[in-house]
């Protein structure tokens, strides 16, 4: 394999893994408002239209097709989630891939048929679509400001349009649609400073408040036999090896050291930061050969990689280049004491 390939199927490996830092947030979930199951919401807060979206993503049963668009990749999945209570359940299927996902609470399983392999990890719950995010809606509004738009309709659904408009350039802005009388989240566009959609998803159809046959959670597959490998992360505190400057918000929400691949034979250092929507990575890894410094885009996802004597620094997430630039190059070692 030539360096250049390499290099990009590093970068692919490292966009993936931008599905891993949401679910490395430690923000805690909150309860929905009340008003978030009722038509009269136009009293909403602002906070309180941020609660009723984290609300009605993992308290509400609601089953559809969402189409997913990054850069001139196209994604189209079915959902159906359930909530009985007290513990939410989900099953993603990847159309046009022989993939899906299943959740119990905060329990992630994915299937992959073709290696007979179930991947387990934990993920905290939200973050995901249509989930906007578990953290307190005072953290968001704090970088964010939140403007109402027009009524529109998605999904044969009447929707109030929610802008979050970034106070800085740190971070990109979000177009929202909102269904009215539940708060559920049915289309969700990122915006980069000159206001161009850079990604975005929504729901094709839907049903909302429906009851869910448990039929409908169970895999497509049978996966006795398959080999069951479980994600293991290691919890680090990675500020005593290395220093870290961040835009004003982000906060480190969690670090470890994992290794990511059969084949590696050293840990590979994560340390993830959030201001409660947007969110990035830090991997820190032996040398693998990659360029001194390189930079990569794909749709909203951006990463820069920066060579520190023998180790690989890269920054990796949904926020604008200079953001990921600006981060890796500040990552210095400290002395050892």
């Amino acid at each position: 394999m030539s360096a250049a390939a390499g290099t990009e199927r590093g970068w692919v490996a490292q966009a993936r893994r931008v599905a891993f830092t949401v679910a490395l947030t430690t923000a805690a979930a909150l309860s929905a408002s009340a008003r978030a199951q009722t038509p009269g919401n136009q009293a909403r807060s602002d906070a309180e239209w941020l609660q009723a979206i984290q609300g009605a993503a993992q308290r509400l049963n609601y089953s559809g097709t969402i189409y997913y668009q990054q850069g001139n990749d196209v994604r189209v999945s079915r959902i159906v989630h359930q909530f009985d209570g007290s513990v939410s359940r989900e099953r993603l299927q990847v159309l046009g891939e022989r993939r899906e996902y299943l959740r119990k609470g905060d329990e992630v399983q994915c299937l992959l048929p073709d290696s007979k392999r179930v991947i387990v990890e934990k993920r905290p719950i939200g973050g995901n679509f249509p989930a906007l995010s578990s953290a307190a809606p005072a953290d968001i509004l704090r970088y964010y400001n939140l403007r109402k738009g027009p009524i529109d309709r998605v999904a044969d659904a009447e929707c109030q349009v929610i802008l979050l408009e970034p106070k800085d350039g740190a971070r990109y802005g979000y177009r929202l649609w909102v269904e009215r009388a539940t708060g559920l989240l049915l289309r969700a566009q990122m915006l980069n400073d000159r206001q161009d959609v850079i990604e975005q998803m929504a729901f094709t159809d839907v049903q909302i408040g429906e009851r869910i046959d448990s039929t409908r959670l169970k895999p497509g597959w049978s996966t006795d036999g398959w080999r069951v490998d479980k994600v293991e992360a290691k919890q680090i505190d990675i500020t005593k090896a290395w220093s870290v400057v961040v835009p004003d918000g982000f906060r480190l929400a969690n670090s470890v050291a994992r290794r990511f691949g059969r084949d590696a034979t050293r840990d590979t250092m994560q340390a993830v930061y959030s201001d409660g929507l947007a969110t990035f990575s830090v991997f820190i890894e032996p040398d693998s050969g990659a360029p001194a410094s390189a930079a990569r885009s794909k749709g909203a996802i951006n990463a820069f990689v920066q060579r520190i004597g023998d180790t690989i620094v890269t920054v990796v997430g949904e926020v604008p280049p200079a953001t990921v630039r600006d981060v890796a190059l500040s990552v210095k070692a400290r002395p050892a004491r």
